[in-house]
C-alpha cells in the first residue's frame, strides 16, 4: 500500500507540474499576442541643429596663387533656427580652386552670436564643382567647436550646404542639420 501511495503521489506531482508548465506557457504566449495595447507612436527625427544663415560676403584674392588659387572670404548676416535663438552670423573662409582638381575646396569658421551674447562656434569643410555657372551649391560637413555662455561646452557635427550666386555677394544662404552635445 505504501508503494502504491508513493507512486500515486509521484504521478499527481508530475501531472500538477505539467499543468503549471502548460498554463504558464499558454499565459505567456497569450499575453505576448495580446492586441489590447496601443501601437507605438512613430516620431519623426527633429535634429537638435537645424539652422539657416543668410549673409553677405566679401571676397579678396588669396595670396597663394599657385597652391590655393582662390579667395579669402568674410561674411556677416543673420542665423535662425536651432540650437540658437537666432542671432548674428559671422564667418571667415578660404576658397581654393587648386587643391582639389575640378572643385572649389572651402574651409571656414563661423560664429553665431545670440542677442544675450552667447556664442556658438564651428568649423566647416565644403566642396562644389568648378563650372561656368554663376550659381554654386557647396556641400559638406560642419563641426561644433564650442562657444561661450550656454554653448561653452558644446560639441557636435552634421551636414552643411550653401547656395552662392557668384554675381550677387549680398545674398548667400547656408543650411546646417546635425547634432549638438553639451559635455560640461
Amino acid at each position: 500500500m505504501k508503494r502504491t501511495a508513493h507512486m500515486w503521489l509521484a504521478r499527481t506531482a508530475g501531472i500538477a507540474a505539467t499543468a503549471v508548465l502548460i498554463t504558464g506557457g499558454t499565459a505567456g504566449a497569450s499575453f505576448a499576442a495580446g492586441t489590447d495595447r496601443a501601437p507605438a507612436a512613430v516620431v519623426a527625427y527633429d535634429p537638435p541643429v537645424n539652422s539657416t544663415a543668410n549673409f553677405a560676403v566679401v571676397a579678396t584674392t588669396h595670396p597663394d596663387t599657385v597652391g590655393c588659387n582662390g579667395y579669402n572670404v568674410t561674411g556677416t548676416g543673420t542665423a535662425t533656427g536651432k540650437p540658437t535663438t537666432g542671432g548674428t552670423w559671422t564667418q571667415t573662409e578660404v576658397v581654393c580652386t587648386a587643391t582639389i582638381p575640378g572643385k572649389y575646396d572651402i574651409k571656414g569658421t563661423a560664429t553665431i552670436t545670440e542677442s544675450d551674447g552667447d556664442q556658438l562656434t564651428l568649423t566647416y569643410q565644403l566642396t562644389a564643382p568648378l563650372t561656368a555657372d554663376t550659381l554654386v551649391y557647396p556641400t559638406g560637413t560642419f563641426q561644433i567647436t564650442g562657444g561661450t555662455g550656454n554653448f561653452a561646452f558644446a560639441t557636435g557635427s552634421g551636414k552643411m550646404n550653401a547656395r552662392v550666386n557668384l554675381l550677387d555677394h549680398d545674398h548667400v544662404t547656408s543650411k546646417m542639420v546635425g547634432d549638438i552635445f553639451f559635455t560640461g
